[in-house]
């Protein structure tokens, strides 16, 4: 399975953190009562697009174009 490039890691990693974001500001804040398990996913989501994130930083797009022989 071939690495996604860079663009794409990008790309999903701000889908992730917004969906985080909007999961925790619903079940802390839009609901009358706290929604634990819509809070807890979207600290999940945080978390995935933290990883993410840092799989991105850490990609050399040197590395991918060389061919090894």
């Amino acid at each position: 399975m071939p690495t996604p490039s860079r663009l794409k890691l990008g790309i999903i990693t701000i889908v992730f953190l917004i969906a985080g974001s909007v999961g925790i500001f619903m079940g802390l804040i839009v609901f009358i009562k706290p929604n634990f398990i819509l809070t807890a996913l979207g600290m999940v989501n945080i978390s995935l697009g933290i990883f993410l994130g840092f799989r991105v930083l850490r990609k050399n797009p040197q590395a991918s174009t060389r061919r090894s022989r």
